[in-house]
């Protein structure tokens, strides 16, 4: 699936996907934004292999990194450690990417999250949608397929 192609519609659809996601399973409302991008302390990424190929990246700004830990382990923001923020968005990374397999060419596998610690690369991805909160809190999700 050439993703260019769709750009619009398929920007469209993970953006409803990560919202969905995190509104209805965390109950953390997010919508499409243009406001100044925080920094995304916070990053998890999953591979597609099969009819797609690719990976998945979720980041979270650190505060909104840190609501859904809380949320998700039933704990106060203060009480949160580093490994707490990193398996959380680890966890929502995995919704996300089954939620976008399901509309992407298969049959196709993913991989387990793993958190990514170094700056994303130079390349563009296909597909990048960011949402934010009421917090100043924003996630961002990206498609790249890999080279053909």
């Amino acid at each position: 699936m050439d993703l260019h192609a769709q750009s619009s519609f398929m920007t469209q659809k993970v953006a409803r996907i990560g919202a969905n996601v995190l509104g209805d399973f965390l109950k953390i409302p997010l919508r499409p934004g243009s406001t100044a991008n925080p920094a995304l302390d916070h990053r998890s990424q999953i591979t597609i292999t099969g009819a797609w190929q690719g990976r998945i990246d979720v980041g979270a700004s650190h505060n909104l990194g840190e609501r859904i830990a809380a949320t998700m382990f039933r704990k106060e923001q203060d009480q949160l450690a580093e490994d707490d923020i990193n398996d959380a968005l680890a966890e929502v990374t995995n919704i996300i990417a089954g939620n976008i397999k399901a509309i992407l060419p298969g049959p196709s596998q993913l991989s387990l999250p793993n958190t990514v610690s170094e700056q994303a690369e130079a390349e563009e991805p296909e597909i990048q949608v960011r949402l934010f909160d009421d917090h100043d809190g924003m996630l961002s999700i990206s498609l790249k397929a890999n080279a053909s």
